[in-house]
């Protein structure tokens, strides 16, 4: 065996080691970290001043860049040492607290990284003996400024993670393309290279952008979990605690497999070049290192994100893995025959560019109709698995955006389905002189439609994988939280524990400085329209100035629940605000 086969074959056991391993070692888990339970509980009032804060998850959540942070209504820290978990329980995470608390209200802000690594930040008050003077606590305060600045970061984060899905998508869509579509081009020596050079410089851009793309991502991801600077997330320390959490080991894995890639790459661009012994039959192992690679790369995505963390993991990985290689299929080949056929076969007489590009759209169109039929079953698979019913799409933004994602698709869809009904027919028949002229102009056109679409797809997709699967949005246990405008003021709602049976709903009443405001009486109005249930009439009690609660069994029946708040502010004065609650058995 020649060191070129030899070191081909070590590819792609490599890669095969790599993608098994990769897809064996996926664990399912919930997805999202959502609280589950607090102690003290949530805006609960205790007589003793309780040890530490415990706060418990629905999924084992990560605290490389967590913490826990208590503070009085002074805003000094009354937490002492590190937030770690309980021994054995790795979905639970405490902090120890200062002896002796005075009577007050006190502010718990945490951040942790969930399964698939999402940074989360929130806040909650709980009280010692009686609410303070302050009994909303200080969380606008301290979280408004981090916010703001981490709102700056994911931007960022956002874009470039659509640069380098796209980027990845093209690169692969390349090597797919000269497998699938090129090596059986018929095509004289001058297009080949003009082919070769075309299609080795826009794969190669395409290459290092997804490098460099995934090499951000981890500062990226250090910037908003540890939250930090762009260029403070440059530390070496910061680095090395993302590499060590799952999306940071998907990214090394990423780069890992590029630079593989990057030889694959080189081989192929000399195995275009006319002349060359696999210009005409490139060699089987190849073809499978390319597959191999190209397979193992693409399911990186997936693995760091809701894919690896989705029951069970290892179909959710396997579809995202083949909805990502049929998308590179199809977007990377159609940039592929605008940067690089088209353009190799400009010089050409139209009829003998005509007899070139025929039957590669033809081969092209057949392809994408079959990438396209993948697309939409994984799509259809991995969207059931995120979202799980018609009300999950409903009621949460992780739906909506995805049904945005689809009102774009399907226009490509169809723009797709125009190419290969009316398109390539017509230079089928321009090709073998029954058509007097091709759709060569028309076809470049629907092509970059086509791909413009598909960007914006791509744009939302990028968008998507840092929200909350609607299933877990929507369906998850634990204390419902939500921040609502009534009137002027804004208005914070707990519904805790959130359960069929017997719930307490925390109302307060704040300007947007955060100032209590003085509210006469108020009042919720239960309501669930799909059975028929309400309204349900709840009176609140005062239990400091602008915060009042709701006691009751009015939540009686799982599922969507209408909670109509109405609050007296004076004599003749009435406001009102309307907010959803999902309610868990």
């Amino acid at each position: 065996m020649t060191l070129r086969y030899r070191h081909a074959a070590a590819c792609i056991a490599a890669a095969a080691i790599a993608v098994a391993s990769l897809l064996l070692g996926a664990r399912p888990a919930l997805a999202h970290a959502i609280v589950q339970s607090t102690q003290p509980r949530i805006d609960e009032v205790v007589d003793a001043p309780p040890e530490r804060i415990v706060m418990r998850f629905n999924e084992p959540v990560e605290i490389t860049f967590g913490s826990i942070r208590v503070f009085d209504t002074n805003g000094d820290r009354v937490d002492t040492g590190e937030a770690d978990h309980l021994p054995g329980e790795p979905d639970t995470i405490a902090v120890p607290l200062e002896p002796d608390l005075v009577i007050g209200t006190y502010t718990v802000t945490w951040r942790v990284v969930s399964a698939d690594g999402h940074a989360i930040a929130e806040a909650f008050v709980f009280h010692v003996g009686e609410p303070g003077e302050n009994p909303e606590g200080i969380a606008s305060q301290i979280l408004r400024g981090e916010q703001r600045a981490e709102r700056f970061t994911a931007i960022i984060f956002a874009v470039a993670r659509w640069v380098t899905f796209a980027a990845l998508l093209v690169f692969c869509g390349a090597l797919a393309f000269v497998v699938l579509i090129w090596r059986r081009a018929s095509a004289d020596a001058a297009v080949r290279r003009a082919f070769a050079r075309r299609w080795g410089a826009a794969a190669l851009v395409a290459w290092a952008v997804a490098l460099v793309g995934s090499l951000a991502g981890i500062v990226l991801q250090g910037a908003v979990a540890a939250q930090v600077s762009i260029a403070e997330a440059f530390a070496p320390t910061v680095v090395g605690e993302v590499v060590g959490t799952r999306f940071g080991t998907m990214a090394l894995a990423r780069v890992l497999f590029l630079s593989l890639l990057l030889g694959v790459w080189f081989t192929w661009k000399r195995a275009l070049a006319p002349g060359d012994e696999w210009s005409a039959s490139p060699p089987a192992w190849l073809v499978v290192a390319t597959a191999a690679l190209g397979l193992a790369a693409l399911a990186t995505p997936g693995l760091a994100g809701h894919a690896g963390t989705s029951s069970p993991a290892v179909a959710g990985v396997a579809a995202d893995t083949a909805h990502m290689a049929a998308a590179a299929t199809w977007f990377g080949g159609l940039v592929l025959l605008l940067v690089g056929v088209f353009p190799a076969t400009r010089r050409l007489a139209e009829r003998e560019r005509v007899r070139v590009l025929a039957p590669m759209i033809g081969r092209f169109s057949d392809v994408a109709l079959v990438a396209v039929a993948i697309i939409i079953v994984t799509g259809v698979y991995r969207s059931w698995q995120e979202v799980g019913g018609l009300a999950a799409l409903r009621g949460s933004t992780y739906g909506s955006i995805l049904l945005i994602k689809l009102g774009v698709f399907l226009p490509a869809l169809v723009l797709g389905a125009i190419n290969n009904r009316w398109t390539k027919p017509r230079l089928r028949r321009a090709a073998a002189g029954d058509e007097a002229s091709a759709p060569l102009a028309a076809l470049r056109r629907l092509l970059g439609a086509e791909v413009g679409l598909i960007l914006v797809v791509l744009a939302l997709t990028a968008f998507l994988v840092n929200l909350p699967p609607a299933k877990v949005a929507t369906t998850t246990s634990g204390p419902f939280v939500a921040d609502v405008r009534l009137g002027d003021h804004n208005l914070d709602v707990l519904v805790d524990p959130n359960e069929v049976g017997e719930n307490e709903v925390h109302l307060t009443v704040t300007t947007p400085a955060g100032a209590p405001v003085h509210v006469k009486d108020m009042r919720v109005l239960f309501r669930m329209p799909e059975q028929q249930i309400g309204p349900l009439v709840g009176k609140g009690t005062e239990l400091a100035h602008g915060h009042f609660v709701v006691q009751g069994r009015q939540l009686s029946v799982p599922g969507e629940w209408q909670l109509e708040i109405v609050a007296r502010m004076g004599r003749f004065e009435e406001e009102r605000a309307t907010v959803r609650v999902q309610v868990n058995r």
